[in-house]
Protein backbone atom coordinates (compact mmCIF):
# COMPACT_ATOMS: atom_id res chain seq x y z
CA UNK A 1 0.00 0.00 0.00
CA UNK A 2 0.63 3.92 -0.38
CA UNK A 3 -0.33 6.91 0.99
CA UNK A 4 0.37 10.29 -0.30
CA UNK A 5 2.37 12.88 1.85
CA UNK A 6 3.43 16.42 1.00
CA UNK A 7 -0.84 17.50 0.18
CA UNK A 8 -0.17 21.15 0.75
CA UNK A 9 3.23 21.50 -1.29
CA UNK A 10 2.44 22.18 -5.69
CA UNK A 11 6.34 21.69 -6.15
CA UNK A 12 7.03 18.21 -4.26
CA UNK A 13 4.87 15.20 -4.44
CA UNK A 14 5.18 12.55 -1.52
CA UNK A 15 4.28 9.29 -1.18
CA UNK A 16 5.01 6.79 1.72
CA UNK A 17 5.23 2.81 0.50
CA UNK A 18 4.53 0.53 3.21
CA UNK A 19 4.19 -3.23 3.34
CA UNK A 20 3.97 -5.02 -0.64
CA UNK A 21 3.17 -3.34 -3.39
CA UNK A 22 0.92 -4.61 -5.53
CA UNK A 23 -0.08 -4.02 -9.36
CA UNK A 24 -2.94 -2.70 -8.13
CA UNK A 25 -1.48 -0.51 -5.31
CA UNK A 26 0.85 1.05 -8.87
CA UNK A 27 -1.82 1.99 -11.35
CA UNK A 28 -3.23 3.82 -8.62
CA UNK A 29 -0.09 5.65 -7.48
CA UNK A 30 0.38 6.27 -11.20
CA UNK A 31 -3.04 7.69 -11.76
CA UNK A 32 -2.16 10.02 -8.51
CA UNK A 33 1.54 11.02 -10.18
CA UNK A 34 -0.43 12.06 -13.35
CA UNK A 35 -3.52 14.14 -10.96
CA UNK A 36 -0.45 15.87 -9.42
CA UNK A 37 1.32 16.65 -12.58
CA UNK A 38 -1.50 18.44 -13.98
CA UNK A 39 -1.40 21.21 -11.42
CA UNK A 40 2.48 22.23 -11.98
CA UNK A 41 5.49 21.08 -14.34
CA UNK A 42 8.12 19.08 -13.06
CA UNK A 43 7.54 19.15 -9.54
CA UNK A 44 10.08 16.97 -7.03
CA UNK A 45 9.13 13.97 -5.78
CA UNK A 46 9.92 11.78 -2.33
CA UNK A 47 9.52 8.60 -2.00
CA UNK A 48 9.90 6.64 1.21
CA UNK A 49 10.57 2.66 1.79
CA UNK A 50 11.44 2.74 5.12
CA UNK A 51 8.29 0.42 5.85
CA UNK A 52 8.40 -0.98 2.27
CA UNK A 53 8.81 -4.87 1.92
CA UNK A 54 8.73 -5.31 -1.68
CA UNK A 55 6.25 -6.68 -4.64
CA UNK A 56 3.99 -10.18 -3.84
CA UNK A 57 5.54 -10.92 -7.70
CA UNK A 58 7.04 -10.17 -10.94
CA UNK A 59 4.30 -8.37 -12.07
CA UNK A 60 4.33 -5.88 -9.52
CA UNK A 61 7.80 -5.25 -10.21
CA UNK A 62 7.21 -4.63 -14.04
CA UNK A 63 4.36 -2.31 -13.36
CA UNK A 64 6.73 -0.32 -11.28
CA UNK A 65 9.24 -0.07 -13.78
CA UNK A 66 6.61 0.50 -16.44
CA UNK A 67 5.60 4.01 -14.59
CA UNK A 68 9.06 4.59 -14.10
CA UNK A 69 9.88 5.03 -17.32
CA UNK A 70 6.43 6.58 -18.42
CA UNK A 71 7.88 9.13 -15.74
CA UNK A 72 11.06 9.31 -16.38
CA UNK A 73 11.41 13.16 -17.44
CA UNK A 74 7.98 14.17 -15.59
CA UNK A 75 10.09 14.76 -12.19
CA UNK A 76 13.23 17.68 -11.06
CA UNK A 77 14.52 15.97 -8.65
CA UNK A 78 13.79 12.24 -6.89
CA UNK A 79 14.49 12.03 -3.01
CA UNK A 80 14.36 8.09 -1.91
CA UNK A 81 14.30 7.42 1.95
CA UNK A 82 14.87 4.03 3.16
CA UNK A 83 17.27 1.82 5.14
CA UNK A 84 18.72 -1.20 4.11
CA UNK A 85 21.35 -1.38 1.39
CA UNK A 86 19.19 -3.59 -1.38
CA UNK A 87 16.77 -0.01 -1.39
CA UNK A 88 19.73 1.57 -1.57
CA UNK A 89 21.22 -0.15 -4.69
CA UNK A 90 17.60 -0.06 -6.21
CA UNK A 91 18.06 3.63 -5.88
CA UNK A 92 21.11 3.09 -8.00
CA UNK A 93 19.88 1.18 -10.79
CA UNK A 94 16.28 2.81 -10.88
CA UNK A 95 18.16 6.41 -11.30
CA UNK A 96 19.57 5.19 -14.82
CA UNK A 97 16.00 4.65 -15.77
CA UNK A 98 14.73 8.46 -15.25
CA UNK A 99 16.50 12.15 -16.21
CA UNK A 100 15.80 13.30 -12.70
CA UNK A 101 18.61 13.77 -10.27
CA UNK A 102 17.85 11.23 -7.80
CA UNK A 103 19.81 10.86 -3.79
CA UNK A 104 19.14 8.19 -1.64
CA UNK A 105 18.52 9.47 2.35
CA UNK A 106 18.75 7.25 5.22
CA UNK A 107 16.16 6.86 7.43
CA UNK A 108 14.95 9.60 9.38
CA UNK A 109 16.24 12.26 6.92
CA UNK A 110 12.61 12.70 5.56
CA UNK A 111 12.94 16.51 5.94
CA UNK A 112 16.10 16.72 4.58
CA UNK A 113 14.73 14.96 1.72
CA UNK A 114 11.72 17.01 1.45
CA UNK A 115 13.55 20.07 1.19
CA UNK A 116 16.20 18.56 -1.23
CA UNK A 117 13.22 17.83 -3.69
CA UNK A 118 11.77 21.10 -3.34
CA UNK A 119 14.96 22.84 -4.86
CA UNK A 120 15.29 23.43 -8.56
Amino acid sequence: MFTETLKDHDDVIGIVCGGKLTEEDLRRMHELLHERQASTDCPGLVVDLTSFDGYPGLAALREDAKMDTAHRNDFSRIAVIGNSKWMKWGTSLASTLTCAEMRWFDNGGAETANDWARQV
